[in-house]
């Protein structure tokens, strides 16, 4: 048995090879020397109370049906108290790396402990396990896997991303006061914004309440002069006709509501696109409040995904056909909002508000109907994506490009190898090899 590294495991690596019955089961036995044979390993208890419940071992000739506990050294038990917690006289069998003290339960009575037979097999997925680089241990086994399990464990993934996603929104849901058309003006806003401008947006939003927009937004005008103001954008010594004269109306309107703009600071222009520039982005989500006085409608009766692509297909008026900002004029140019930046709406936004939305009101269809949307879309072009295709692994759509987003952010990058399909299979093609 291989001891030297034991304590460098996790007692998670140690659930994982019990679970799945990663070891040599012949000649088996307690630290007493009695005899064992494990008949079911039993079932992995991810909340409180022993690792793995309703197992059922052999000791001796006498069948024991109760639950194991796992931990890496013997007196961890003594650590974490389990001699004084009543639920853990149920445990029939204490499974540990090294073994350097006998347990009791709070009754008094010794728990039988094995030593789980660690090798340097063990012990080498052990190491390949600490020392991965993202996604290259693995990947010798992805031609491997069948597609039906591949397909089952994407699905996994992107479900995983947009419950994540939804409820974030549901938060903003409960901080509006259950406004539904706040919280989808908020989460269209932080995706006009996005990646850099995310958090200015948001603060932006919650600087003016939408009842004062809704009240102007029959007027292009007044919104951009409302949104635009809040922003920290306008100021009185312009060389813009137009900028002048938001600004005269903001100082009016931020006198009669008692505003407060934000810090200019805040907004991020640099290595951005011109077409990016917060200036546009704000205007572009005041032609969109003008053009759909309730977007929340607009959004959920959207049965197909052109028509969402159409609600976003705005062209801004001509003032900002010579202006990304309010202060210098630029070369003649429409503005709108180019597809792949409607794309990345829909995905970061519109699909994630209908999570939310069918979650909440308790209607699978908005949520199936997000998932369409997903998969009707054109997968995402990004460097961690390009990894992923050398590695042979495709993005045909943007169902893909997210479940392979979610693996990388929330498996790869955080080393959670043993809860991933992949890390899975790896690990037990190894361990199998005795």
């Amino acid at each position: 048995m291989c001891t030297q590294h034991n304590n460098r495991m996790t007692e998670l690596f140690l659930h994982h090879i019990w679970q799945y019955q990663l070891f040599d089961h012949t000649h088996l036995k307690t630290t007493n020397g009695e005899a064992i044979e494990i008949v079911t390993a039993g079932m992995y208890n991810s909340n409180a109370g022993p690792d793995f419940l309703q197992a059922t071992i052999k000791i001796d000739n006498t069948l024991w049906v109760g639950n194991i506990e796992i931990h890496l050294q013997s007196n961890d038990w003594y650590t974490h108290k389990h001699h004084l917690q009543p639920e853990y006289n149920s445990v029939i069998l204490h499974v540990v790396s090294v073994y350097n003290k006998p347990v009791v339960n709070q009754k008094h009575v010794e728990i039988p402990t094995l030593i789980l037979p660690i090798t340097s097999r063990h012990q080498y997925s052990w190491n390949l396990l600490s020392n991965c680089s993202l996604h290259k241990t693995c990947n010798s086994i992805f031609s491997s896997i069948d597609t039906f399990t591949t397909n089952m464990w994407f699905d996994r993934l992107v479900i995983e991303r947009f419950e994540s996603k939804a409820n974030t929104i549901l938060c903003d849901f409960e901080s509006t006061n259950s406004s539904w058309e706040s919280t989808c003006y908020r989460t269209i806003s932080r995706a006009l914004g996005n990646p850099l401008n995310s958090q200015p947006f948001e603060m932006l939003t919650q600087s003016v309440s939408l009842g004062i927009l809704t009240k102007h937004s029959h007027s292009i005008f007044q919104l951009e002069a409302i949104l635009l103001g809040q922003a920290g954008l306008l100021h009185n010594h312009s060389t813009s006709t137009y900028a002048i004269e938001l600004f005269k109306e903001y100082t009016f309107l931020q006198k009669k509501y008692s505003l407060t703009p934000i810090a200019a600071s805040m907004w991020k222009f640099s290595k951005m696109r011109p077409m990016s520039f917060p200036p546009i982005r704000i205007a572009q989500l005041c032609e969109l409040m003008y053009r759909s006085r309730s977007l929340t409608s607009h959004i959920l009766e959207c049965a197909h995904i052109q028509n969402i692509i159409t609600l976003f297909d705005i062209t801004l008026h001509d003032y900002w056909d010579t202006h990304y900002t309010l202060h210098e004029q630029s070369p003649y140019k429409k503005k709108h909002i180019g597809i792949h930046t409607i794309h990345s709406i829909i995905i970061n936004a519109i699909i994630p508000f209908l999570f939310a939305y069918g979650s909440k009101t308790n209607q699978e269809i908005y949520k199936e109907r997000a998932l369409e949307f997903l998969e009707s879309l054109p997968s995402e072009q990004n460097s961690i994506l390009s990894h992923w295709q050398q590695l042979g692994i495709q993005s045909h759509n943007a169902y893909r490009s997210q479940a392979l987003l979610q693996l990388h952010k929330e498996y790869c990058n955080t080393k959670r190898c043993l809860h991933c399909v992949f890390g899975h299979t790896y690990f037990s093609h190894i361990l199998k090899k005795y």
